[in-house]
């Protein structure tokens, strides 16, 4: 019977199964790798990727709902798969949060370790040469200055250079030396290059975690104020709470747009000003690219429209009198829809009739040949306002409705429809409702944005640019100049090796030795040298 401790039997042996802490450790070194972050990076590049083919939620909840719903989409057993995953809202997910936190920690375990290596690379002084003629760029010359004048004179040639003076005891020839280094630009300019993506992705998170961004419609005349409910469409961050809204007022003064000849928007502008407490604070302007900053908040000009008020009577009773904002259906033409009945419930709880108006605006309205009305220019020089009555019992008016569609199979056309200018009004229903067209305005497109990040994604961004072009032209390199007496002077080797960039390395290595060998005063006589030696090469 063999011996158990024998080696075949210690080779058969099961390799030992490392516990938590050693399972944690390499877990912690394997996420450190750059290699482990470029793969993280990759996937959250996927994952938006995903995110442009799969309706949002927050963007657009009703095209979700009906995938959800199978009326569109690859099915409804798809949609709730989707769901489950958390893919009609990737940017919100768990597992997206989890891949950016853990990008954010490889980050940073990747680069603490190669700043520190950095640093030590800095302050580590210039290594002595060894083996000069070995390297491919290398000159030799004689001086009549002594061995510490050379040094000294060589010294004041390396410009720019890092160096130092090696005793002859300290290098493997046992003459003198100076040591020379230039170009850890290169690598401190990479780690800036990189510690800027760190920046962009810290900047990132802030702003999602405690940003704020809302968008809202205001007619002129009229105020919103900042809180969740005022705007028609709020993203918020994670920890951007209801009580981190400032609650201030913003009115809409008046607006301004102008157009170039061909019609395009050239500039539009809103004068708003702030009230907090019934008190007006601040005014301003706000327009394309120029924001109304307020307490921390971005008031940014987004579109605009038409807003014609509409005034809807049945005898001296005021049904309706609201500003429309009328959407842009192209070609200068704005089409909206007004609610002027709900319908509601009678006396005796029986549901009445749903009325609505189908707008069709104008602004500079002309008639072709055929009797077709049309807009010759986008500016309100001619305004028109074509309406015309819905009546019916389910128009969808009690539920949200786009500005400009509403059901009108829930409903029946009574009447002609109604050609109004600013000003004027027209009896419809058999004169039981009058539809006035009281006052041409506008509205104006704010979006509201809070951007706590913003400040680090602008450093980040100057951090690139400087990280970038250093790395771009900056090169590590080494010269060495070794004297040693000869006769009455000195033999002065010059040699230099590149880490990168060797081409361009051989050019100014050409023009250091020139001006070092011109700085240096020419030997009075060419001593022999020792060994195989070229009076210059």
């Amino acid at each position: 019977m063999s011996d158990s401790s024998s080696p075949t039997l210690r080779r058969r042996q099961l390799p030992e199964i490392p516990g938590p802490v050693q399972t944690l450790g390499l877990l912690w070194r394997r996420l450190r790798k750059m290699s482990t972050a470029l793969i993280l990076l990759f996937a959250l590049a996927a994952a938006s990727v995903i995110a442009t083919f799969i309706p949002q939620q927050p963007l657009i909840p009703s095209t979700v709902a009906q995938w959800l719903s199978g009326e569109a989409g690859p099915g409804s057993a798809v949609a709730r798969a989707f769901d489950w995953l958390g893919l009609f809202n990737v940017f919100g997910s768990w597992w997206f949060t989890t891949l950016v936190v853990l990008l954010f920690t490889s980050l940073t375990g990747c680069l603490i370790p190669r700043w520190r290596g950095f640093l030590r690379l800095v302050r580590k002084p210039p290594p002595a040469g060894r083996s000069l003629d070995r390297l491919s760029e290398r000159r030799e010359f004689f001086t009549a200055a002594s061995p510490d004048e050379a040094l000294a004179l060589a010294a004041s040639t390396l410009r720019g250079y890092r160096h130092r003076r090696v005793a002859a005891a300290d290098t493997a020839s046992g003459n003198q030396q100076l040591a020379a280094q230039r170009g850890h630009a290169r690598e401190g300019a990479s780690l800036v290059f990189h510690t800027a993506f760190y920046l962009l992705l810290a900047g990132v998170i802030i702003g999602k975690v405690f940003g704020f961004e809302g968008q809202v419609n205001l007619p002129e005349g009229e105020a919103f104020a900042d809180t969740r409910i005022a705007y028609d469409l709020a993203e918020p961050g994670r920890l951007f709470g209801l009580d981190d809204h400032r609650g201030f007022v913003v009115e809409l003064e008046d607006f301004d747009v102008s157009y170039f000849p061909n019609f395009t928007p050239k500039d539009f502008v809103s004068r708003v000003r702030v009230l907090e407490g019934g008190e007006v604070v601040r005014e301003g302007v706000t327009r394309v690219n120029h924001p109304f900053v307020h307490d921390g908040m971005k008031l940014y000009q987004l579109r605009f429209g038409m807003a014609p008020r509409i005034i809807v009577r049945a005898g001296a009773t005021v049904l309706f009198d609201e500003k429309v904002m009328l959407s842009d259906a192209g070609g200068g033409v704005w089409t909206g829809a007004a609610k002027v009945s709900l319908g509601g419930r009678n006396a005796d709880g029986e549901a009445g009739p749903q009325i609505a108006l189908d707008l069709v605006f104008l602004p500079d309205a002309a008639v072709t040949d055929r009797g077709v009305p049309f807009t010759r220019s986008p500016e309100p020089k001619n305004p028109r306002l074509i309406g015309e009555l819905y009546v019916g019992q389910d128009l969808g008016l009690d539920q949200p409705i786009a500005a400009s569609s509403f059901n009108r199979a829930g409903g029946q056309v009574v009447g002609d429809p109604a050609v109004l200018a600013p000003g004027s009004s027209v009896d419809m229903a058999n004169g039981n409702l009058t539809v006035e067209f009281a006052e041409l305005k506008m509205w104006s497109g704010f979006q509201v944005t809070h951007a706590p990040g913003r400040w680090i994604l602008l450093f980040a961004a100057i951090l690139l640019l400087a990280g970038l072009i250093p790395s771009l032209h900056s090169y590590r390199r080494r010269v060495w100049v070794e004297v040693v007496a000869q006769g009455t002077g000195s033999r002065v080797v010059c040699a230099g090796v590149a880490l990168q960039r060797k081409a361009t390395f051989t050019e100014e290595f050409a023009t250091l030795s020139d001006r070092l060998r011109a700085a240096l005063p020419p030997a009075l006589t060419l001593p022999e040298a020792e060994g195989p030696l070229h009076a210059d090469r």
